[in-house]
């Protein structure tokens, strides 16, 4: 029951810093404070300690705000590069600087240049990075967003920041 209320609770305060950008800068506090738990624990129990709740309040947050962006953001639920509108729904929220590719399979691509939290990631952790927080964690998220919209839509992450690479690059794809 405590996985729904803080999925809830993510949901509801990211739907107000879409509409209110004032309250950015304390959704974007609020991230770092949960990679900061998320750190802590991994540092105790590996990763194995985001297996109980982390993980699964990311993916019943995904699943929460789904319906929220396929209205807010009109997505066509069967353009891989729509069902990724999540990205462009939270990234000016959460300092995510980003725009959209194709690869060489025309497989849409979201690339993302900055980000604040990767930043603190890099800071907390004296530069050595916690992908597996990006992979697991956030990963765990905006898959769960794009299934709820298409139970066939799948992420995968190419790149990211947080291992020294240029940039985040996300590819989104429906499964045949």
């Amino acid at each position: 029951m405590f996985i729904t209320i803080f999925a809830y609770m993510m949901h509801w305060s990211i739907s107000l810093g879409h509409k209110h950008k004032i309250f950015r800068p304390i959704i974007r506090k609020g991230n770092e404070l949960i990679f900061n738990l998320c750190y802590r624990g991994y540092v105790k129990k590996g990763y194995s300690a985001w297996d109980h709740f982390w993980v699964p309040a990311m993916v019943k947050l995904g699943q929460v705000r789904a319906p929220y962006i396929k209205k807010t953001m009109s997505v066509n639920v069967n353009d891989p590069k729509q069902l990724g509108a999540y990205h462009d729904y939270e990234d000016p929220i959460f300092g995510v600087t980003g725009h959209w590719e194709t690869n060489d399979k025309s497989d849409a691509v979201r690339v993302e240049t900055a980000c604040q939290l990767c930043d603190h990631i890099m800071k907390v952790t004296n530069g050595k990075g916690c992908p597996e927080f990006c992979r697991r964690i956030v990963g765990s998220m905006e898959q769960a967003t794009g299934q709820a919209m298409n139970s066939t839509y799948t992420v995968e992450i190419e790149s990211l920041l947080v291992e020294g690479d240029a940039s985040c690059r996300f590819i989104h794809k429906l499964q045949e």
